[in-house]
């Protein structure tokens, strides 16, 4: 009992190192993915948003964008790879670029 007496910095550090623990379990659901895509003349961070970012919001998936690929601007170039966050739970077979490249095709449910 002296021991936590005269240590209790000790004490305090270690309960710190416990709370932000239990705060990364309790926020983190670990159910986003990276992907890497390639840039289409066209895109933009904002358009790639609205169809990789599940339910994320927008501004916080381009930030994610940006810090994972090193962007400091808006910028992107088609062309270039982007790896993007995904969420795990979104399902998708393809862009569709026009009316032409429309198929049939027949899709697996994942179980959840």
């Amino acid at each position: 009992m002296k021991w936590l007496e005269k240590n209790t910095y000790i004490v305090v550090l270690f309960i710190a190192f416990l709370v932000m623990g239990a705060f990364l379990l309790i926020t983190d659901n670990g159910k986003t993915t990276y992907e890497q895509i390639e840039i289409q003349h066209g895109d933009t961070l904002w358009t790639l948003a609205e169809t990789y970012r599940g339910k994320m919001p927008i501004q916080e998936w381009i930030q994610q964008v940006k810090a994972e690929n090193g962007i400091s601007d808006e910028h992107i170039v088609a062309g270039h790879a982007l790896t993007v966050p995904v969420n795990s739970h979104s399902i998708y077979i393809a862009k569709i670029k026009s009316e032409e490249d429309l198929h049939s095709v027949e899709v697996a449910v994942k179980n959840q």
